[in-house]
Parts: C-alpha cells; structure tokens; sequence
C-alpha cells in the first residue's frame, strides 16, 4: 500500500482497524521504515493480557530499618514455571512507600536482588493483592510472591541500591519512591526478583509492590 492510500483511508470518513499483520509497511529511499506508534509504549505489550502487578497489603506493613538486609526479602516475585518452558518476569516497575510516618527526617532508599535459580521456592503467600494491568480476572500466570522471607536465596551485599527519596519529619506518611525497570531485569524459571527498602533513621512501616510481564524468551 502506497503512502497516499494510507493518507486517503486515514483522512477520510472511514478508519480500518488494522489486524495483527495485515499491514505492509512503507520503506523510503534511505532504507528506513515509515512507521509511527499510534499507542502509548507500553500499551501492545499489555494488550496480550499478561502484564500484572502485586502488593503487600497493608496489614502485613514491614518495619524499616537504618541496616541493609542481609538476607531478608520483604516480598518476593518468584517464577514458578518449569526450567527448560522459557516462560520469564520481565521486571517492569517496583515501589516503596511509607504508610505509618518514618518519625524524622530521612532517606528511603528500595533495594532489589535477582536470584538465579537454584532456590527452592518458597510458598505463595495468598494475601499478596493481584491484578492485572488489561482488567483481567483470576491470576493464572506463573509469579508466585512471599513475604518477609530469608529463603529466597538473597546474598549479603548483592543488593541493587536505587536511586532515594528524601523526606521531612512532617510530610513522610505516604511518601513512595518507584524504581522504574523497563524490563531491564529478566527473571527465568526458578528464579526470583527480591526486594527491600532502607531509610536512614529507624522508625516506622511501609509496603512494597512490584509490576511484571510474563513473556516467552529465549535467554543468550
């Protein structure tokens, strides 16, 4: 199809809804595709319905702590598909916030660990809250989450430090601070996606959660 036919159907009264690969895409002289995204980035991704995201609730609120954890994951995204399927988390986004005040001024700093497989499993906690990110119903993926658990195969100073939020004695009760991935963290079968959180002046609770894909790959 010719630039100008695609010009003509999109500038006139009626607008075909494209299907999956009943389009042929324009090259110009140069070599380059003439294409566009007609969606926000992450919109196709989550169209295949196995985008998720997941939190503590409220009721299980961790204590922070001025140390780094040792080896303690205040939640875990663990994946429960068999090793050899490819099915793997793409880590997309994880958060912290703070839901009872930190008592003073402070810094919150999230931590997170990929853990290679090799680690048993340890037991989905069904209290972790679930929801898909395309409005789907009951979770059928393979992302298993626990909490507040040393099992999961943490290493003492393995942790990933990411960037911290600073905050101020009156104004810290439902401070969050959100590492955003981009799918730069990759979680095979057995493996897990760990994290955590340290502030810098002992006091108060918080929770975490995480946002996930689940996507066939084949790892290099």
């Amino acid at each position: 199809m010719s630039l100008a036919a695609i010009v003509a159907r999109v500038l006139g009264k009626t607008r075909p809804n494209y299907g999956d690969g009943s389009f042929t895409p324009i090259m110009n002289p140069r070599g380059d595709l003439s294409v566009a995204l007609g969606l926000p980035e992450r919109t196709e991704l989550v169209r295949l319905g196995q985008s998720y995201s997941a939190q503590i609730p409220a009721a299980s609120a961790f204590t922070l702590l001025i140390t780094i954890p040792p080896t303690r994951a205040e939640i875990a995204l663990q994946n429960s598909a068999e090793v050899g399927s490819d099915i793997c988390l793409v880590i997309e986004r994880f958060w912290g916030k703070a839901v009872t005040s930190m008592a003073s001024a402070a810094a919150l700093t999230p931590l997170s660990q990929v853990v290679a497989p090799g680690t048993t499993l340890v037991a989905d906690n069904a209290a972790v809250l679930r929801t898909s990110l395309s409005g789907k119903g009951t979770y059928t993926g393979v992302g298993t989450l626990c909490i507040a658990s040393t099992a999961t195969g943490c290493l003492t100073d393995k942790w990933n430090h990411h960037a911290s939020v600073e905050t101020s004695a009156t104004t810290n009760i439902a401070l969050c601070t959100e590492v955003n991935c981009f799918g730069k963290y990759i979680i095979p079968p057995r493996g897990n996606f760990s994290m955590n959180a340290q502030e810098s002046v002992s006091g108060g609770t918080a929770i975490i959660g995480i946002e996930w894909h689940e996507a066939l790959l084949v790892r290099g």
